[in-house]
């Protein structure tokens, strides 16, 4: 079934994004799914409260074990919707959901729920005093050290996309923020060029991690955190990394020539900047208080709340049309071998239609043509379209390949006839 891993802080909102997700989803346009399973640690280890969870490395690879085989158990379903609530922190581990939704042929998308740390520990807090169920809260060093903890999706690995991301801040209203005694004004925003929250949550968590290692702050701040990035490595633009100017000479063309500028000299530079600081001790700096001015007289924007559903919607329609089933490849097909005995029917079989076949184009020229082989002790016989005669050398290292190919994949048909089919079927694609 189509699987949407979620990924995020503990306590960023991702339990009631996976209900809502599962009631969008149901309700969808496309009508394509009939049904939702979620999946979290409270359906994986019943026995367990989420804070013992995570309470030491022994508990999160239980917890991790857990997951996985209950997402394997559902995961072959096209009508269904798996959606594993967790934070599936872990890069790797998350690679391993990728593999599992590969070998079964289906669709397969993570969303980053994106949130404040002061909102999450608010409402990390909240549930320790309000929740009815026990231990379902995290301890402070617990949630701090999650955090850092935190392995970011990047968009250019193939177990990452199509990656969405949700900005749970966005879709609060200012009331949500006065309950819990905070600001709705993200005060790490402000210094956003595009006044892109989403792509600003992002870099926040990533700067909260120590992971943030193979240019990862590149991909996230270069490339829209506002769109989808479903291609093999997203926007050529976005992974081009910005190199500075510092230190470069500045190239003019004037008249078709190329005129270098050359830098300026050290006692200019300190000329130039004594001036500054000069200005600056007397108060007189134009710039400075130009800019303060047009700041003055900008409006202050009203802060925009997002709904919830419709970024629900945006990530169905472009998960459930647009987005194409993983394909199973090699690392991901489960190998069958066969049985000992069938081995040692295929070997006398094959040899016995080897003998057959030698036998059968004596009756036909150097040019090829029809010739008919005995299958089986019932008598059955099977005309095949000859080229040219094989030679008994070759026909050997033919029957040795088809033994050593029928180990990975046993024919379906086991008896003498259903073996001697697939032989002369193999000698023929030859």
């Amino acid at each position: 079934m189509p699987s949407l891993i979620l990924t995020g802080h503990p306590s960023s909102g991702k339990t009631n994004f996976a209900e809502l997700l599962a009631a969008r989803a149901l309700a969808h346009k496309s009508s394509l799914i009939k049904s939702t399973v979620i999946i979290n640690e409270e359906t994986a280890r019943p026995d367990k409260s989420l804070r013992e969870c995570y309470a030491n490395s022994t508990e999160e690879k239980l917890t991790r074990s857990a997951l996985k085989s209950e997402f394997d158990k559902y995961v072959k379903d096209p009508t269904k919707l798996v959606i594993l609530d967790s934070m599936n922190y872990i890069k790797g581990f998350r690679y391993e959901l990728h593999c599992i939704s590969k070998s079964a042929g289906q669709k397969h998308g993570v969303i980053w729920t994106l949130n404040r740390d002061d909102v999450a520990k608010a409402w990390n807090e909240q549930r320790s005093k309000c929740s009815s169920k026990e231990n379902y809260f995290y301890t402070q060093d617990m949630m701090d050290e999650l955090m850092r903890r935190y392995e970011p999706p990047d968009q250019r690995n193939r177990w990452d996309r199509p990656l969405y991301r949700v900005d749970v801040h966005s879709t609060l209203e200012d009331g949500a923020f006065e309950r819990l005694g905070l600001s709705s004004v993200n005060s790490g925003n402000q210094d956003s060029a595009d006044g892109d929250e989403t792509g600003m949550a992002a870099e926040q968590a990533l700067n909260r991690s120590v992971y943030n290692m193979h240019s990862l702050s590149d991909a996230i701040r270069g490339s829209s955190q506002s769109k989808v990035i479903t291609s093999s490595m997203g926007t050529n633009a976005g992974f081009k990394r910005r190199v500075g100017s510092g230190f470069k000479r500045a190239v003019k063309k004037e008249d078709g020539d190329e005129v270098q500028v050359e830098p300026k000299s050290n006692d200019q530079a300190v000329e130039k900047a004594s001036e500054n600081s000069s200005v600056e001790k007397a108060g007189l700096n134009p710039l400075q208080d130009d800019k303060i001015l047009e700041t003055s007289k900008l409006p202050v924007a009203k802060r925009q709340v997002k709904k919830m559903e419709d970024l629900i919607d945006a990530i169905l329609d472009s998960f459930l049309l647009d987005v194409q089933p993983l394909k199973a490849g090699l690392s991901t097909t489960i190998q069958r071998s066969a049985e000992s005995n069938v081995l040692h029917d295929v070997d006398i079989v094959s040899l016995k239609t080897m003998n057959e076949f030698l036998v059968a184009q004596k009756s036909i020229s150097a040019g090829g043509g029809k010739i008919i082989v005995r299958i089986g002790s019932s008598g059955q016989t099977r005309a095949i379209e000859s080229k040219r005669p094989v030679q008994i050398a070759e026909l050997k290292r033919l029957r040795r390949q088809f033994v050593k190919w029928v180990t990975a994949n046993p024919p379906n048909d086991v008896s003498e006839e259903g073996i001697a089919n697939s032989f002369l079927s193999y000698v023929q694609n030859q």
